[in-house]
């Protein structure tokens, strides 16, 4: 049914009504939109959501867009707009231009929640749950020194400027760097999730710098190309690699020797925080601005605590 656009004031007491009005009339429908299809990370994310809706009784809806980008995910969160749900929990992959499609999202009275990334201006998200992604990349900085012994040129696979997580990765990488001055920085090169991308900035930059000591990926799809990479260039070992995430694949290079460390989060934590937050808006409850989860070191040798944090999608 159309509905007649009421002048602002109005319409924000409208909506404060209509938030109101799901919890009383026991709407439980919750809608989860994920950074993008095929992740390990995301995948595992989606288990541990699915497992908590299920013991809340919340009604769970997961979609992804086919990129991690803002192009296409805006068209998936304008779908889950039109059904409407209590909350709507997403991974938003791009700060600035998903501000507006969340923004319709809230102003239509749902209720949203950011899942491991965040948006520029969020005074409309009733929480956002994600780790310290700066601490991630400052860890990441500490391990790379303690590898290459304090000396040596670095390099960073990332993803293009505009995901809040992975800008917070490399910032933090940068910053204590500055610690180590010995330390050649050679910058940032982006791979936009593609591994075959990251494999050829690998092997481009050994070509210029065949000295290369250590590459820092701030995902699981970059550390997976920078491997196809060194491997290529037979530097597969000899080049340190400090990696985020824990997927299946990178787990299995740290065990093997050609991933270093690895600094990894807790998708299912985050999937379990985020419905836990969901039923609490519904029954009424205010919640905390954020909520930081999980994220922790992981050396080489260090096996058991690798198979703890493997990013594992166990769930149908």
């Amino acid at each position: 049914m159309k509905r007649r656009l009421l002048p602002t004031v109005a319409a924000f007491a409208l909506m404060a009504h209509a938030s109101s009005a799901l919890a009383q009339d026991g709407d439980k429908s919750v809608a989860l939109v994920l950074g993008v299809k095929g992740s390990p990370f995301y995948q595992a994310l989606q288990c541990g959501a699915q497992a908590k809706a299920k013991e809340l009784g919340l009604e769970l809806t997961v979609s992804a867009p086919d990129q991690f980008a803002a192009d296409s995910q805006i068209p998936v969160v304008n779908a889950v707009t039109a059904t409407s749900p209590a909350v709507a929990a997403i991974v938003p992959t791009d700060m600035q231009a998903l501000i507006a499609p969340m923004r319709e999202l809230s102003d239509r009275g749902s209720m949203v929640i950011t899942i491991d990334q965040t948006v520029n201006e969020d005074d409309f998200v009733k929480t956002r749950i994600l780790t310290d992604n700066e601490a991630g990349g400052r860890q990441a900085a500490d391990a790379m020194n303690e590898l290459l012994g304090g000396s040596g040129k670095v390099l960073v696979i990332t993803q293009p400027p505009g995901s809040a997580a992975q800008d917070a990765r490399t910032s933090g990488f940068e910053a204590q760097l500055k610690q180590y001055p010995d330390i050649d920085y050679l910058g940032p090169q982006y791979q936009s999730d593609d591994p075959q991308k990251a494999a050829e900035i690998v092997t481009s930059t050994l070509s210029a710098h065949p000295d290369l000591a250590g590459i820092f990926s701030t995902n699981d799809q970059g550390a997976i190309g920078a491997i196809t990479g060194l491997r290529q260039a037979g530097a597969a070992g000899r080049v340190k690699v400090v990696a985020y995430d824990a997927a299946s694949a990178e787990v299995a290079a740290l065990k093997n020797g050609t991933i270093h460390a690895l600094i990894a989060q807790n998708p299912k934590q985050e999937g379990e925080v985020a419905m836990e937050a969901a039923a609490k808006l519904i029954a009424g409850e205010e919640l905390p601005k954020t909520t930081l989860t999980e994220l922790v070191t992981i050396k080489a040798g260090e096996d058991e605590k690798a198979d703890q944090y493997e990013y594992i999608a166990d769930c149908m």
